[in-house]
């Protein structure tokens, strides 16, 4: 069962929830929400209250706060070791304290003290979040509360009464939105494009969990949205500009050389290992043609899959590879150093431009060597290195991307890096700004988030915070190039419809900053991490906000009935440091496991169960069945079943698996590599098998190339070749009925189209039964049954 809301004894009785009330605001893609819960004690006895609620993993709590018997106890943000100092003291002085456990990974329980027969209890908890973003639709997802089961004094169990629940969210947007929910009635108020009110009607309650869909009518390249306020007399405000740059179609010469070096060291046993080895089989399908590339891995030595340097990819260089790959061990010993060095000399030799991608956990002890080295070496390449879990030297990782002029990622256990390597190539074979300047115009610019804008990416949602000390007018320009064409992008602040006043801005700048401030802290020493610490500490006290350095204490406040006024006290919360570390460690969702924890949530709100069940349910979601068929692909962009060889079954596996891809609501782009190579290769095939053009075939690769386009993952001289294609069908003898076809597919509804497909492939529900069974034996001979129940779950 999922994890909820709750308030009970250590018994377990359940205390009477009287009333549910869910509050807060959307600002674009941000999100804070208070759940506040009266409930009261009809056991008949004293009981020993317990509450426990969730924290997603991207979520953060802004706020704790019980009404209890006339007390009032309030969450503080206090310095870390200030709490644990505190306590300590109060152990050692025999002062109650409240206690606050961990149960697994995303559930917390809090006991809250005695509570008497019919006294009432008020408790609220504030979340702040990121709203998931697939397909221009944002979703929010607010965790159910426990069913409300009460118990009369003779512990009998009553019938479930009805909950007043109310539920109501301002949502202030960039531009119009259309709201859905695929669980709850909504009403919906306007006051204007921008600024709208989402309520639940009363009869409704939260027993399920609570899923908002939030649409924009229309794209846009810029939107912008402030808060203002004053300072020391001083008018201020934070501008939060979210761009989507549509970069010019020029032809990108990109990087072709490509090192991928594996550590294979005993501490890389399991997930280490296994997830390295999918990002790089991955990484080698995201290869085009006229690329070159080596396997480097290393233990106690270094070992090469191509001891004469680089080979081209083809399809036997790929099956070879794969081969090579899947079946690395682990060893004792450590040769980071050689590892590197073989593949720097090895760029230095081919004299050409060479992306290095190293994926480690450990401590180099030799760390400065290995970095003056890279500094002095690293020449025109690149070095993007990742970090296997959290415990790797994050210092080293950290200097070595800025030596080496690559990235750094991290990735924990449970968490997937495949997303990370796709939208990595899909980035490095697709138009990109390189920034060369930005110009806040007349504006006082004190600060902005990020503090360095390198590159924006064609299509890829980019927000930048900037601190005005002043009025927020005029224009912004972007300089940079973009493939030695200088360009600029031009915001004109006057005609954006600019949504001030919302104070969740200010929090969300805030804790960018301290996530900033925290990855800085990842490669400083000394005097400047100690400053870093501070500060994070300030940032999170003055905000509310616990971070790294920071944790909760409760703050009682007692009326004094004589004086009329209230009296402050503190109640240490008793929980261990590992406790509060996770309390803290969420993050917004451009982090590495954003769109695993966002599938996560998604099946446990879909089904009710629990956060590692949900995990485990995810192997035979959409979205992993995607990553099996995208690290099955061919060097020539087709997928096969092991053992086809004929262009009809070999097309006909290709056309499913592309379909799989376009036929779902979800946004694929990270897997615009892949749908470019496969449309490619059927485009190609038809082409010069021409007996292969049927109206059935015609018809898929129509609906596949006009979903393509609709979900912006068409490349220009895809669309060059398929000029070819078309010209070929027009001198057919049987074009007339091709372009019906056509022209049947072109007029029809993204709904329509899959319906052709759903009916053309003989697609039903009965293709994703017994799914778990197919990853129970030989996956490349079974792509086309992965392929149909990734069509089955989207259809």
């Amino acid at each position: 069962m999922m994890k909820k809301y709750g308030l009970a004894g250590k018994d377990n009785k359940k205390v009477k929830l009287n009333r549910l009330e869910v509050t807060g605001n959307i600002c674009g893609e941000y999100t804070e929400y208070t759940i506040s819960q009266d409930y009261k004690n009809t056991t008949g006895e004293n009981i020993e209250g317990v509450y426990s609620f969730p924290i997603p993993t991207t979520s953060l709590i802004t706020g704790i706060e019980v009404n209890l018997g006339g007390r009032n106890l309030k969450a503080v943000v206090e310095s870390r070791d200030g709490v644990l100092t505190t306590l300590k003291e109060s152990k050692e002085e025999g002062i109650n304290t409240l206690t606050l456990e961990q149960k697994d990974d995303e559930y917390f329980t809090v006991t809250i003290g005695n509570i008497l027969p019919n006294e009432k209890v008020n408790l609220k908890i504030t979340y702040m979040d990121q709203l998931t973003y697939e397909d221009d639709t944002l979703t929010l997802y607010i965790p159910s509360v426990v069913d409300p089961v009460y118990y009369t004094e003779d512990d009998e169990e009553e019938e479930t009464e009805d909950v007043d629940f109310y539920l109501s969210l301002l949502v202030e947007s960039y531009s119009r939105m259309d709201f859905k929910s695929p669980s709850h009635k909504i009403k919906v108020e306007r006051e204007d494009d921008t600024l709208s009110k989402v309520t639940v009607s009363k009869e409704q309650t939260l027993d399920h969990d609570f899923i908002l869909r939030l649409r924009e009518t229309k794209s846009q390249v810029a939107a912008g949205m402030a808060y203002s306020y004053f300072e020391d007399e001083e008018e201020k405000a934070i501008l939060m500009l979210k761009l989507t740059p549509v970069l010019p179609d020029i032809p990108v010469e990109y990087t072709t050389n490509y090192s991928f070096i594996l550590d294979t060291s005993v501490s890389m046993e399991g997930f280490k290992l296994e997830e390295a080895k999918n990002a790089v089989l991955i990484a080698l399908r995201s290869l085009d043609e006229g690329d070159k590339f080596n396997l480097i891995a290393y233990n106690e030595e270094v070992y090469k899959f191509s001891a004469g340097g680089k080979v081209k990819f083809t399809k036997e260089n790929l099956a070879a590879a794969t081969e090579w790959v899947e079946g690395l061990t682990t060893r004792e010993g450590d040769s980071t150093f050689d590892a590197l060095k073989d593949a720097i000399r090895e760029a230095e030799e081919d004299g050409e431009e060479n992306t290095i991608f190293l994926f480690t956990d450990d401590n180099v002890e030799n760390e400065d060597e290995v970095l003056e080295y890279v500094r002095s070496n690293v020449g025109i390449n690149r070095i993007f290195p990742i970090g296997m879990d959290t415990e790797v030297n994050s210092y080293f990782i950290n200097k070595l991307a800025e030596v080496g002029n690559g990235r750094p990622e991290f990735i924990d256990e449970g968490e997937r890096i495949d997303d990370i390597i796709l939208r990595q190539f899909n980035r490095i074979h697709n138009p990109q700004l390189d920034v060369t300047g930005i110009n806040f115009g007349d504006m006082v610019v004190e600060k902005t988030y990020p503090g360095t804008i390198t590159y924006l990416y064609d299509r890829e949602p980019f927000t930048i915070f900037a601190l005005v000390n002043g009025y927020i007018e005029g224009s912004i320009d972007i300089h940079g190039v973009v493939d030695d064409v200088d360009y600029t992008m031009h915001i004109d602040l006057d005609k954006l419809e600019i949504e001030e006043n919302s104070k969740l801005i200010k929090k969300v700048w805030a804790r960018k900053r301290i996530e900033s401030l925290v990855e800085k802290e990842r490669s400083a020493r000394g005097v400047e991490a100690e400053q870093i610490k501070e500060e994070i500490l300030r940032l999170s006290k003055e905000n509310s906000i616990i971070s790294s350095e920071t944790s909760f204490i409760m703050m009682e406040t007692i009326e004094d009935p004589v004086l009329g006024i209230g009296l402050h006290k503190i109640v240490p919360v008793d929980m261990d440091e590992t406790t509060m570390k996770n309390l803290a460690r969420g993050y917004f969702l451009d982090e590495a496991a954003y769109s695993f924890d966002a599938n996560i949530r998604e099946k446990m709100a879909s089904t009710g169960l629990t956060h590692k069940e949900a995990k485990n349910a995810i192997r035979y979601d959409r979205d992993n069945l995607l990553r099996v068929l995208a690290k099955n692909q061919q060097a020539d962009g087709s997928f096969l079943n092991l053992g086809e060889e004929t262009p009809e079954e070999i097309l006909e596996t290709t056309l499913r698996a592309l379909l799989a891809f376009l036929v779902g609501s979800e946004t694929t782009s990270i897997y615009l590599n892949n749908v470019s190579k496969a449309l490619r290769y059927i485009i190609r095939t038809l082409i010069e098998e021409e007996k292969l053009i049927t109206e059935r075939n015609y018809m898929l690769f129509r609906v596949a190339y006009d979903l393509a386009e609709k979900k912006n993952l068409m490349k220009e001289r895809i669309r060059d070749v398929q000029k070819s294609l078309v010209s070929q069908v027009s001198d057919l003898k049987y074009k007339e009925s091709l372009e019906e076809v056509g022209a049947l597919v072109t007029s029809a509804t993204p709904t329509q189209k899959k319906f052709i497909t759903a009916g053309t492939l003989n697609i039903s529900k009965s293709s994703v039964e017994n799914a778990h069974e197919i990853f129970e034996r030989d996956i490349k001979s079974n792509i086309t049954n992965i392929a149909n129940i990734a069509l089955a779950k989207a259809l």
